[in-house]
């Protein structure tokens, strides 16, 4: 929120349990009551509750969250130089109940700097795992803002770095340090970046339609139809609503403010049916949107009326709910 609203460090260890490949056997349709193993197939298992996320190939490498930190905390240290695993602090663990996959979110106690007065920013770093192999192992590199921490900034000028959990993708993590260069430099694009934004006047009446387009919201009347998704809709209405009037009106109607709205309700966000799964989606299209509407805007043919006029009528849809 605006004001600054303390936070509290997460205990990284809620990340971490144990998880092991075990083997797998199968009936040998003989009826013989008895079981193979399987040579090439392992289970990823949850040894705490006894359940396995999914089978795998002797291939996989297994990386578990707390390895994962690990060589997160060996990036930043790479990055950053003379930075000790005490200067990083946990801001964040986005996890299901079935703890299937997992966002940690690390920050930089102290890299931070300061785009204008009283608004600090510091280095952020997200771990994306998952044991069910719907997600890549991830580290990605951007800034996040102190005030109220939901300011991710992801995209073109942050670092993203990814592979697979095969043994052969596990050979190229060193590179990644190589691949971020100098942190400063990404620090002044984004600081300039941010003056363009809060250079730009953005009406309050637009966040709404801006909301829809950046999200892709979309709402006709079939739509309302649907009990379940007019509930949903009411409940985002609600909470943008009440963003909209925080950030324009202690911040000023421009652009910066509208990033505020988008980062706020992309870190807690409403209306959809499994936020854990949805926050990082969303953060990165709040992303993309910076880097296309700072594209847009320095255009002299921009206009309102048409970045908009696609999304204009649900948003009208949805501030009528």
């Amino acid at each position: 929120m605006l004001d600054n609203e303390p936070w509290t460090e997460r205990n990284i260890g809620d990340a971490f349990f144990p998880v092991e490949l075990r083997p797998v056997y199968v009936d040998r349709l003989d009826n013989s009551n008895d079981y193979r193993k399987l040579d090439r197939h392992f289970a990823v298992m949850d040894l705490e509750r006894a359940s396995a996320f999914a089978v795998v190939t002797s291939d996989y490498k297994l990386i578990t969250n707390e390895k994962a930190y690990e060589m997160a905390a060996d990036a930043m240290k790479r990055v950053f130089e003379a930075t000790k695993l005490e200067d990083l602090a946990c801001l964040n663990i986005t996890m299901p109940k079935s703890r299937s996959f997992c966002h940690i979110d690390l920050i930089h106690r102290s890299a931070d700097f300061s785009p204008w007065e009283n608004d600090k920013w510091t280095a952020f770093l997200r771990i994306t795992n998952s044991y069910n192999r719907t997600r890549r192992l991830r580290f990605e590199l951007g800034f996040c803002r102190w005030i109220c921490m939901n300011g991710m900034i992801f995209g073109a000028k942050s670092i993203e770095f990814s592979y697979a959990h095969t043994k052969r993708g596990m050979d190229q993590v060193h590179r990644f340090s190589d691949n971020i260069g100098d942190i400063r430099k990404l620090e002044a694009q984004l600081v300039e970046e941010l003056h363009q934004l809060k250079r730009f006047y953005v009406p309050q009446e637009k966040m709404l339609p801006l909301f829809c387009r950046v999200f892709d919201l979309r709402i006709d009347a079939n739509t309302l139809k649907n009990r379940q998704r007019v509930s949903q809709l009411s409940e985002i209405k609600l909470q943008v609503s009440e963003l909209i009037e925080t950030y324009f009106g202690g911040m000023g109607p421009h652009g910066y403010a509208a990033l505020n709205v988008l980062t706020d309700y992309a870190t807690r966000p409403t209306g959809v049916i499994s936020p854990e799964a949805s926050i990082n989606g969303l953060q990165q299209k709040t992303s993309d949107w910076m880097q296309n509407f700072i594209s847009a805007i320095s255009k002299s043919s921009f206009s309102f009326d048409d970045y908009l006029e696609d999304y204009q009528s649900s948003a009208d849809h949805l501030a009528a709910l």
